[in-house]
């Protein structure tokens, strides 16, 4: 094997290394994205829950 051969089989696996490490960010980044969006849409639906409870109890009072 010369030295130009081994100079790429190295820069290959670095590539291949480089890439599994994106990968994996991609997939962090996107349970991140959805543990933060559930969050959002659970703090939304006990506003609303709130809301709801205030304007029955001004309909009680009307």
């Amino acid at each position: 094997m010369g030295i130009k051969d081994e100079m790429q089989d190295k820069a290959q696996k670095a590539k291949q290394k480089l890439q599994g490490k994106q990968d994996e960010a991609s997939r962090q980044g996107r349970t991140e994205q959805e543990r933060l969006r559930q969050r959002a849409d659970e703090a939304r639906q006990s506003g609303q829950a709130s809301f709801d409870d205030i304007q029955d109890e001004m309909d009680d009072r009307g």
